[in-house]
């Protein structure tokens, strides 16, 4: 699915409308900034934030559609890079694994379930993680049914930018064994790519003055 996804670029290319184009925008708003880094990243990984339980399912469940794996399976992955970060043992390692294994064959990576015990032992992520593929083909079918566009800018092509950005984060940001920050990827994803902020801080809910999401975080659900 990820591949067909990358792939959804050449109807992009030449089909799309201008107005296409502004909502898988606003897609990759809602996948990659609302859904991988504000609810998978730094809600379930780290815990950065309060959340109520009913909107926290909800954001989590939107996720799936990013295509990036189930929460168990992404959270799981990220924690052991955060425990052995830069190393060998480090999934996400570019100085290791090398750029494009990192960039595109992520999707390969051993998850370890230990990783994520507390999402494990959650009925609704486990539920989540055993019908994630279910969910996932369930939505393609509906879009295609209804206009097979729209499964092009509102779900593959989104998709594809949360994955490609995203993984982006781990190999570009991760340079001669230290966590880095990419100001430019920073804005494109929202915040994520403050990055040395972030591995000195795993906690911490806003990384930059510019960083989109933590001041979301900051403004719904963190009072001061």
């Amino acid at each position: 699915m990820q591949i067909i996804a990358y792939l959804s670029i050449i109807p992009m290319i030449l089909y799309a409308t201008w107005w296409q184009w502004i909502i898988t925008l606003l897609m990759y708003f809602v996948l990659n900034g609302l859904g991988m880094i504000m609810t998978y990243h730094r809600l379930l990984t780290h815990r950065s934030y309060p959340c109520p339980r009913w909107l926290e399912y909800t954001l989590a469940f939107i996720t799936t559609f990013s295509l990036t794996g189930s929460a168990i399976t992404w959270i799981a992955i990220h924690r052991k890079h955060h425990k052995f970060a830069d190393t060998e043992k480090d999934p996400h390692s570019p100085d290791h694994l090398g750029f494009w294994r990192v960039q595109f064959f992520t999707a390969f990576v051993d998850v370890e379930g230990r990783y994520a015990t507390d999402l494990i032992r959650n009925k609704f992520y486990k539920w989540q993680h055993k019908h994630y593929m279910k969910i996932v083909y369930t939505l393609a079918i509906v879009l295609l049914v209804v206009n097979p566009m729209s499964l092009v800018y509102v779900y593959l092509f989104p998709a594809a930018l949360t994955l490609f950005f995203g993984t982006l984060v781990l190999s570009w940001a991760h340079k001669d064994y230290k966590p880095r920050t990419v100001f430019w990827l920073g804005l494109i994803t929202f915040g994520d790519a403050f990055h040395d902020v972030h591995h000195d801080n795993p906690n911490k809910a806003r990384l930059h003055k510019y960083d989109l999401v933590g001041w979301l975080i900051e403004k719904v659900f963190i009072q001061k």
